[in-house]
C-alpha cells in the first residue's frame, strides 16, 4: 500500500523550524556577505539575540577571542566550495558567555542545482565538550602524578638504600622532598613516649625545627597524623606550632611514618601555596610516609640480624587472647615454643611442646579465634604439636618490627617471652608496642651483649635460602620430634603423615635437606 505524499504549506514548514529545539539560520548565498534572512526562535535563546540585530549579517558575529581561526577557514571552504559541513568551534552569546557551539551548514539548491540559500543549524555542547577537557584533563593529571611519584619514589629509595643509619635516611630524604618545586621545608618528628611529645630529629628548607615539641595530644596538625594514623592537611598555618619558623609556608601535609601497626614518627612537609596539597598531592605524600615506614623497619629488621650491640628483654605476659597463655591457663600445663614457619598461601604455624593430649588441646582451643588447626607432629598422644595459625602471630609481629623471639614459655596463665633486638633499633619501642597490645604485659629484664662475629641467625638465613618449604619443614619437624635422638619414638610415618605425604615423599625431601645442611656447614 502507498501511502501519498502530503501537501504541507509553507506556512506549516515555517512554523516547525520555528519551534525545532536546536538553533536554525538561513542564509541568502545570492547576496553580499551571504547575510541571514531567517532564524528561528531556538537560535534567539541559544544566543541571545533577537530577529532584529541578526537579520542581514554575517553568522561571523558570534565570533571571538576565543575562536579557532582554523575551525573558522575549514568552515569558510566549505561555504565557498559550496559542501555541508560541521564543525565545533566557540562562539559568544551577546551578553559575551562564550560557548561550544556545534555547527552543520548545508547549501540548499534550487531545481536546476544552483546553490540559492545555506541551512544552518547550531547546538549548545559546552557541556559535552567541558566534560571532554575534564575527562583529558585528569588523564593528564594522573600522568603527571604517576610520573611525579615514580621519580621521587625512585629519589627517596635509593636516598634510603645509601644510607647507614635513620638519621641520615631522614636528613637526606628530607633533603630530597625540598628540591621539589612544590615544597618550602620538611622535618621528622619523632614520639617521645615519657614527656608525651613529638620533637624534630631532622629537618631542611628555608626555615628551622630546632626546639619545636609538641604534644602527643595537642591538635596540630603533626600530633593528629601521628594518633590517628592518617594524613592531615591544613592552609591554617598560623594555627601550627611551627608556623613562625618557616615563613614561606602557606599550607602543609602531615603524614605517619609507620609499618603496619608500628609508627616511627611523623613527616611534616610544608608548601609556599595554600591549595598545594589537592587530591592528587595527598597521594603522593601518603605514598612518601609508607615508603619511608618501610626502609625503616627493614632497616631495624636488617640491624637486629647484623648488629654487635644486642638488646635481649625479657616479658611476663598474662593476656589470654594469645592462644598459648589461654591454652595454659584452661589445661593447668606448661607449654613449651619451639619453632615457627611460614606455609604457602601466607598461613603461619607455630610449633609447642606439652604433656597435653592432642583432644584437650583441641577442645580447649575449639573457640579461640587465632587457631585453626592443632596436628600432633611427634609423641604418642602428647609431645610436640603443630598449631596452624589465623592471622599474623605475636611472633610474626615482633619481626614485623625488628625484633628476633628468642622464647615463649607459658604455664597456667602465666606467659613468659624473650626478644632480641639491636640496641639502636628502638627497643623501647617495641616494649611500648608490647605492653599497648596485650593487657597484663610487664618488662621483667633488659640487658645488652655483643653478638660474636658470625652470627648463628645469618647461617641460617643462608641454608633457609637455600631450602625449599617442603625439605624446611622435614628437617625442622624431624628435629623438633626427637627423629635424630638414639631413642627416638617418631617414625618417619609418622612425621610424613603430619605433613600430608607418603613416607618415601618425606624421606626424599629429608635426605636433601640433610645434604644441603651438610653441605652448608662444610662450605663454611
Amino acid at each position: 500500500m502507498t501511502i501519498p505524499a502530503l501537501d504541507i504549506d509553507f506556512e506549516l514548514k515555517e512554523r516547525v523550524m520555528d519551534e525545532a529545539p536546536i538553533g536554525i539560520t538561513i542564509s541568502d548565498a545570492n547576496r553580499e556577505d551571504n547575510p541571514i534572512v531567517y532564524v528561528n526562535d531556538a537560535f534567539e535563546r541559544l544566543t541571545g539575540y533577537s530577529r532584529g540585530e541578526v537579520l542581514g549579517r554575517n553568522c561571523q558575529f558570534l565570533h571571538g577571542e576565543d575562536t579557532d581561526p582554523e575551525t573558522v577557514t575549514q568552515l569558510r571552504k566549505a561555504i565557498d566550495d559550496e559542501e555541508p559541513v560541521t564543525v565545533e568551534l566557540v562562539n559568544y552569546r551577546a551578553d559575551g558567555e562564550r560557548f561550544w557551539n556545534e555547527v552543520t551548514v548545508t547549501p540548499i539548491r534550487n531545481q536546476v542545482g544552483d546553490v540559492t540559500h545555506f541551512a544552518g543549524f547550531q547546538s549548545d555542547v559546552t557541556a559535552c565538550r567541558e566534560a571532554e577537557f575534564k575527562t583529558q584533563q585528569r588523564k593528564e593529571d594522573l600522568e603527571r602524578l604517576v610520573s611525579r611519584i615514580n621519580g621521587l619514589m625512585q629519589d627517596v629509595t635509593e636516598t634510603l638504600m645509601r644510607a647507614t643509619s635513620r638519621e641520615e635516611n631522614e636528613r637526606e630524604v628530607a633533603e630530597r622532598i625540598v628540591d621539589t618545586d612544590s615544597y618550602v621545608f620538611a622535618w621528622f618528628g619523632e614520639p617521645d613516649t615519657v614527656a608525651g611529645t613529638i620533637v624534630p630529629s631532622s629537618w631542611a628548607g628555608e626555615g628551622s625545627a630546632e626546639g619545636v615539641s609538641i604534644d602527643l595530644d595537642a591538635e596540630d596538625p603533626t600530633a593528629k597524623a601521628f594518633a590517628s594514623r592518617s594524613i592531615q592537611v591544613t592552609a591554617d598555618i598560623e594555627e601550627t606550632v611551627c608556623a613562625e619558623r618557616i615563613p614561606d609556608a602557606r599550607s602543609m601535609a602531615a603524614v605517619p611514618i609507620a609499618y603496619g601497626e608500628t609508627a616511627y614518627g611523623v613527616l611534616s612537609v610544608y608548601a609556599d601555596d595554600p591549595n598545594t596539597f589537592d587530591e592528587h598531592e595527598r597521594i603522593v605524600i601518603e605514598t612518601l610516609g609508607r615508603t619511608i615506614g618501610t626502609a625503616i623497619n627493614a632497616a631495624q629488621s636488617r640491624r637486629t640480624l647484623t648488629a654487635d650491640n644486642i638488646a635481649e628483654l625479657e616479658f611476663e605476659i598474662c593476656d589470654r587472647d594469645l592462644f598459648f597463655v589461654d591454652l595454659s591457663a584452661q589445661c593447668n600445663c606448661q607449654i613449651e615454643y619451639r619453632g615457627s614457619v611460614y606455609r604457602s598461601g601466607g598461613s603461619f604455624s607455630m610449633f609447642f611442646s606439652t604433656n597435653v593430649p592432642l583432644s584437650d588441646l583441641s577442645d580447649c582451643m575449639a573457640d579461640h579465634p587465632d587457631v585453626e588447626d592443632i596436628t600432633l607432629v611427634s609423641g604418642a598422644d602428647a609431645g610436640l604439636f603443630e598449631f596452624e595459625i589465623s592471622g599474623g602471630s605475636i611472633v610474626s609481629e615482633l619481626a614485623e618490627r625488628g625484633a628476633k623471639t628468642q622464647f615463649i614459655t607459658a604455664e597456667s596463665g602465666t606467659g613468659h617471652l624473650g626478644i632480641e633486638v639491636a640496641t639502636d633499633a628502638a627497643p623501647r619501642t617495641i616494649s611500648e608496642w608490647l605492653t599497648e597490645t596485650y593487657a597484663d604485659t610487664e618488662l621483667t629484664a633488659y640487658r645488652e651483649r655483643e653478638r660474636p662475629p658470625t652470627t648463628k641467625r645469618e647461617f641460617i638465613e643462608d641454608l633457609e635460602n637455600n631450602l625449599t618449604d617442603r625439605q624446611l619443614t622435614a628437617l625442622q619437624r624431624a628435629y623438633l620430634s626427637g627423629y635424630y635422638e638414639s631413642n627416638r619414638t617418631t617414625s618417619g610415618e609418622e612425621l610424613a603423615a603430619s605433613m600430608g605425604i607418603s613416607r618415601s615423599t618425606f624421606h626424599q625431601h629429608l635426605r636433601a635437606a640433610e645434604q644441603k645442611l651438610i653441605g652448608e656447614f662444610f662450605d663454611r
